[in-house]
């Protein structure tokens, strides 16, 4: 398989950014939009985003089952990259224009409907073909390991713009950052730069592998068999599901975190960017210099006990910014370490399930995938509400009562720490590395004798 063009691999990339710019949007200041500004309590926010997450979980099953069974003169996967991104453009645009004539019921129906258009739908039906993309541009180990790299540092430089600058041009469109106006022309500009460069994607890349052979029917049975009969891909799906609980739940809670703890909204992009920063550098610099040296496995369990460490110490200084700016760029090297090892780890699993039955489901894998992530913030964010429930957090005091506070921190610091405990263990039972090399040598021979 020949090596990927610079441009190919930078229009794949784009894909994630694209999908990133509204991602993050969503999952840092979705809450705060619903409280502060659309003037909903937190309690009922909180319950739209976790019961949606189920219909959006259930989605990314459904999603993957249709792109292991799509075929089409672009591919398997590239289509919904082109049909999908200006819907969810207009979709994401509306859920941050709830209009304030509306009554309080109104607006939570209309919070809703807009949510699940966004994610259970548009979101869906774009992002699980395009995780699954890389599986078809190349067969090649490390160059889809490159590959996630490159796409995460895209992911992170959309991440960055977002946390830094998506409140500053709220208030240049708006105001101030709790105006209606500010918040929908900030969401078509998003928008907007989402449609376009998810266009550049479909355009600039190539589905490579599966496309010389007839399209095969896999029976569900087949699919179901391949994913949860695979120890290796069982295990990963549940890290996946274990491993966002931290991060959804830091994302939620963090412009609440900044403006009652740290006594400034704006540090939310501060202290997010810190991270993001560093999970470029290391996307950079440090985790190509670790693939090339070190088993898969042992990187990603290094990048989770970094980032265990860091939340603990967060728990030490939680009302110093500099400490958290420092300790938040250190999650940030540790997200940058173990964000492309899990991709690449879960193609390699789906690798290993074509090598043991013969069945080639990537599209369900990466679906199911991606469900576990939406399970993940589903419930973190049911947690986050029982957290900040239980210490008695409202979002209409200026300032919060010394039990909400502590509960901000625990939501904030230690709380995740304790899951990222959990997935060390977890990935201590995956044992794929040893075995690969000869599940990849295996397969090419069998690619190449079709």
């Amino acid at each position: 398989m020949d090596k990927l063009s610079v441009r190919e691999k930078v229009s794949y990339s784009l894909g994630d950014f694209a999908s990133c710019l509204i991602w993050q949007s969503i999952s840092i200041y979705l809450l705060y939009f619903c409280t502060n500004v659309a003037g909903v309590d937190t309690a009922s926010a909180v319950a739209i985003i976790s019961v949606s997450k189920i219909f959006d979980g259930i989605s990314d099953i459904v999603m993957g089952f249709l792109v292991d069974r799509t075929r089409s003169k672009f591919g398997k996967v590239r289509p919904y990259l082109l049909y999908m991104s200006a819907p969810l453009a207009i979709a994401t645009i509306l859920l941050f224009s709830v209009p304030a004539a509306l009554s309080v019921h109104a607006k939570l129906i209309w919070i809703f409907v807009c949510y699940n258009l966004v994610t259970t739908v548009f979101y869906t039906a774009m992002n699980v073909p395009y995780c699954s993309l890389h599986c078809f541009l190349t067969d090649d180990s490390k160059e889809r390991s490159r590959l996630s790299i490159m796409r995460l540092i895209f992911a992170f430089v959309a991440q960055i713009l977002i946390n830094g600058g998506l409140l500053t041009l709220v208030k240049w469109l708006g105001g101030s950052v709790t105006s209606k106006g500010g918040w929908t022309w900030t969401m078509v500009l998003v928008g907007a730069a989402a449609f376009g460069l998810a266009q550049v994607c479909f355009w600039n890349t190539k589905e490579r592998i599966g496309q010389r052979e007839k399209p095969a029917k896999v029976p569900l049975k087949d699919s179901l068999h391949s994913v949860f009969f695979n120890p290796f891909l069982m295990i990963l799906l549940f890290v996946t599901l274990i491993s966002m609980l931290p991060g959804a739940i830091t994302s939620g809670v963090s412009a609440y975190y900044a403006q009652y703890i740290l006594g400034k909204v704006e540090a939310v992009g501060w202290i997010t960017n810190a991270s993001t920063a560093a999970q470029v550098l290391s996307l950079l610099f440090l985790t190509p210099f670790l693939l090339e040296r070190f088993p898969k496995k042992q990187i990603y369990l290094t990048g989770l006990t970094l980032a265990c460490l860091s939340f603990v110490g967060c728990s030490l200084v939680p009302r110093s910014l500099t400490a958290l700016l420092i300790l938040n760029f250190f999650k940030g090297i540790a997200f940058g370490i173990t964000f492309p090892m899990l991709t690449a780890m879960i193609a390699d699993a789906i690798d290993y399930s074509e090598w043991k039955w013969g069945v080639n489901s990537a599209g369900f894998s990466n679906a199911m995938n991606q469900a576990l992530v939406k399970f993940g913030i589903g419930i973190a964010t049911a947690l986050l509400g029982v957290i900040l429930g239980a210490g008695g957090f409202d979002h209409a005091l200026a300032v919060q009562s010394e039990a909400a506070e502590r509960a901000l921190i625990a939501a904030y610091t230690y709380i995740p720490a304790i899951f990222y405990l959990l997935s060390m263990v977890m990935m201590l039972f995956y044992r794929l590395d040893k075995i690969y090399p000869q599940v990849a040598a295996e397969l090419k021979k069998r690619r190449e004798g079709r």
